[in-house]
Order: structure tokens, then C-alpha cells, then sequence
């Protein structure tokens, strides 16, 4: 556990690897014709659980002195995946496993089990691999055919980002998104990332009918379908992942909005080092919500800093950048009147379920939250009681109850604070560097 007071952090402090990019990069480098060197300044625990499991499909890997070297196979006939507990590792390694190996065991720890693997696995299964249980650990064998797939869009965008990186050593594929696409910036990253090793994703829209007839298969259009209109992401035959040297991860926009809101909820500037101002990251948005809330964001090469305090609540669409609730959340607490954050449903599928997390953090430490559906309304005071918030050992709680100790009268004691070790290890250190003050007990 944590204790955090109110203690106020200023200064500038250095963008830590954005984790989704890390992910993409390290799978296309295993998979490449040839080796690859990529400049990762920091890890992570999702971050090592990628590492490990592309060790245990035969790649070798060395990480050292912010140089990770990255050499392909030979590929066991028998690999294994080791995700622990990042739901990234395992979505995207699940398919990818299955298109090189005839065997794979599959562990999973804490609430990873229980997360979504359909429909994937049942695509998987109709291309040729079978499962020894429907949930992790399980024993995936046979190989990955190619061909055509088809996702609905509204369960995990990281369905198709595996399929994707699957593609190549499918000799192709296609994969239809028969449902409209949420969190499509993930794909996009996977695409450009996919492209950055040598492999070129085609994109192209179809109807049902034409599917129908195409494909033979029986999909039908969700009732969001859109002019019976479908998504493709076709990934030519021939396609092969080569290597790279010197490939730099960029600064994690997910993280970054840590300081972001802090700078917003106190007033008192931040700036963030090593930023991509055109990033495709989705939680880029977060600059847009804190403009949004009445602060100023300001870019100087690739630093950007944040100033002003909020204060005007916040109307956010949660469908396309889901990872933001728990630090919109705390900023939220600290602009008087009501916030809402809409579309929320996928934030159920998380570490935990985030929408009632989230609303029971804010509950801890006194504030006030109404849930109604899949949507979450924060009416902020401007300050908070403190105490105890359970963080359910999720890492994006323990940075929104951090941020909440911000405006709370008494300390915050975070329970389960050492979850944020599986994205930003050594946030507590960045905190109270800036003047914060953060304590283990």
C-alpha cells in the first residue's frame, strides 16, 4: 500500500515507452526475416510479460542499457505464452503463437481468465487450432490456416491487431469487422507499426452481400451496421515482417495523461519530455478534454506542457479512449458540477470492472457518482474526504487515486498500489520528484 497527501508535483519529468506500441514493435521483431535492435528507456511488467512469451516461441531477446536486441527463431515446435497478466500479451500473442507453432501452452494469472477471448477463439478454432478449455491456461494445438476472418468490433480491438500480426505467416488474410470498430485507433497502430517492419495492411469497406458471396459464410450486420457497410483489413500473400535497427518506441500518451490532469486539477504546470505530437496513440484525446476543461496545453518540440487549473465539467465519450475514465475521473472530483462519461460498457472487460471500480473510489474518498447503464456521472466539489480506496489491483486505479489525493483533505491510502508496477514502475519515484509526496506503508 501507498499513502499520497496533498503535496503538489510540478516540474518536467521524462514520457515513459508507450506499452501498446512496445507490444506491436517486439511481435513484428520476432517474426521478422532478420534481427532488430529497438530503443525501449523503460519497461514494464506488460511490457517483460511480451518479452517472455516471445522468448518462449523461440525468439532471443536481450534487453540492456535501454537496447532491446531482437532475434528471430528457429521456432519450437511447441512454444509457450506467458502473459501474466496483461490481456495485450495475450490477445495478440494467442493467434501469433498459432501461426508458427503445431503446440502452445497458455498460462494466465490474477483476473486475465476471466477476460473475453470469444469471438477470436472461435474464429481460431474454425481455422484449424483446438483448445484444450475454453479459458486460460490452456493448450492450444494445431496450426493457424489463413483465409477469411470475421470479428464483431465492440469486444476488443485487439481481436484484429492479432490476427493482423498473425497474417503474414498466414500467407494473407482478411479480416472483416462486421460490427463498427471501437477503439480503432489500436488497429491503426498495429498497422502502422506492422508497416514500419515491411508488412503493408490493405484497407477497403464491403457489403454484407458481398461477404456473403465472397466468403460463404452467413454474417449478418449488427443493427450498427452502417448501409449494410462493413470494415476489411486484407493482408497481402507474400507479406514478411524484416527487422530494424535503432526503431524507437514513443512516449505513452496513456501515462502522460497522469501529469496532465494533476497540472489541470492543481493549477500548477507540468511538462512531459519525448512526446509525439502526431501520435495515433487513442489516449492522445486526453489533450483535447484538458483544452476542453479550460487549461492550456503547450508544445515545444516534442515537450508538451500543461497550465491553468479546470473548470468546466467534463463531457467525454468513452468509446474510443476507454484507458482515460480513471484519471478523468479524479480530475472530474475537482471541477464543481456535474461530469459525464458515456459509452463505458467495454470498461467492464478490464483489469477490473472500471466503471464500478472507478465509481467506488470516488465513493471512498467522498465524493459523489451516480452510474446509470454503461454511463458514469461524477458531480464534483472540488475537494475530497480522503482515507482508504481500494485500488482492485488495477494499475489505472492506483494513478486516479493518487490524482485524487490531490484535492483530498486527508491522506489517501491505496490498497493494491503495487498494480502499477504492470504499466509505470516507477511512477511513485516520477511523483515525488516533482514535489508529490508518496510513501510506502
Amino acid at each position: 500500500m501507498h499513502t499520497v497527501t496533498n503535496a503538489i508535483p510540478s516540474g518536467t519529468v521524462s514520457s515513459i515507452p508507450a506499452k501498446a506500441h512496445a507490444h506491436r514493435a517486439l511481435i513484428c521483431a520476432a517474426l521478422a526475416t532478420s534481427p532488430s535492435t529497438i530503443v525501449l528507456s523503460k519497461s514494464s511488467k506488460d511490457i517483460d510479460a511480451t518479452i517472455d512469451s516471445l522468448r518462449g516461441l523461440g525468439a532471443h531477446i536481450v534487453y540492456d542499457n535501454q537496447i532491446v536486441t531482437v532475434t528471430p527463431g528457429p521456432v519450437p515446435a511447441a512454444g509457450q505464452i506467458r502473459p501474466h497478466e496483461s490481456g495485450t500479451t495475450l490477445r495478440l500473442l494467442l493467434p501469433v503463437a498459432a501461426s508458427i507453432c503445431d503446440t502452445v501452452e497458455v498460462d494466465a494469472k490474477g483476473r486475465l481468465p476471466e477476460r473475453p477471448l470469444e469471438p477470436m477463439l472461435g474464429e481460431m478454432k474454425s481455422h484449424g487450432v483446438s483448445f484444450s478449455k475454453e479459458a486460460p491456461p490452456f493448450t492450444m494445438t494445431g496450426r493457424l490456416q489463413g483465409g477469411n476472418f470475421a470479428m464483431v468490433g465492440d469486444v476488443s480491438s485487439q481481436f484484429f491487431s492479432g490476427l493482423l500480426l498473425a497474417a503474414p505467416q498466414l500467407n494473407g488474410s482478411t479480416i472483416t469487422c462486421t460490427t463498427p470498430l471501437q477503439s480503432r485507433d489500436y488497429v491503426r497502430l498495429t498497422t502502422e507499426t506492422m508497416k514500419d517492419f515491411g508488412v503493408h495492411v490493405e484497407y477497403s469497406t464491403t457489403t454484407i452481400d458481398n461477404l456473403q458471396t465472397q466468403a460463404n459464410k452467413n454474417i449478418k450486420p449488427s443493427k450498427d451496421s452502417i448501409n449494410n457497410t462493413v470494415e476489411q483489413f486484407i493482408v497481402p500473400s507474400g507479406s514478411v515482417f524484416t527487422g530494424r535497427e535503432s526503431y524507437h518506441i514513443e512516449g505513452d500518451w496513456s501515462n502522460t495523461a497522469i501529469w496532465m490532469v494533476a497540472a489541470a486539477m492543481t493549477g500548477q504546470p507540468i511538462t512531459v519530455t519525448g512526446m509525439n505530437k502526431e501520435s495515433i496513440q487513442a489516449d492522445r484525446r486526453i489533450a483535447k478534454v484538458i483544452e476542453d476543461v479550460g487549461c492550456q496545453v503547450h508544445w515545444e518540440s516534442m515537450n508538451i506542457t500543461v497550465s491553468g487549473r479546470a473548470t468546466t465539467p467534463i463531457q467525454a465519450d468513452l468509446e474510443q479512449m476507454p484507458d482515460m475514465l480513471p484519471v478523468m475521473a479524479a480530475l472530474a472530483c475537482s471541477i464543481k458540477g456535474e461530469s459525464a462519461f458515456i459509452n463505458g460498457a467495454r470498461l467492464r472487460l478490464k483489469e477490473s470492472d472500471r466503471l464500478v471500480a472507478v465509481a467506488n473510489l470516488v465513493r471512498d474518498l467522498g465524493g459523489s457518482v451516480r452510474e446509470k447503464g454503461d454511463d458514469l456521472y461524477i458531480i464534483g466539489s472540488g475537494t475530497l474526504r480522503g482515507g482508504m480506496g481500494d485500488c482492485v489491483n488495477d494499475h489505472r486505479l492506483v494513478m486516479a487515486g493518487t490524482l485524487m489525493a490531490l484535492i483530498s483533505e486527508s491522506p489517501v491510502t491505496l490498497k493494491d498500489s503495487e498494480a502499477i508496477t504492470k504499466s509505470y514502475p516507477h511512477f511513485f519515484d516520477d511523483w515525488n520528484m516533482l514535489g508529490g509526496n508518496a510513501h510506502v506503508i
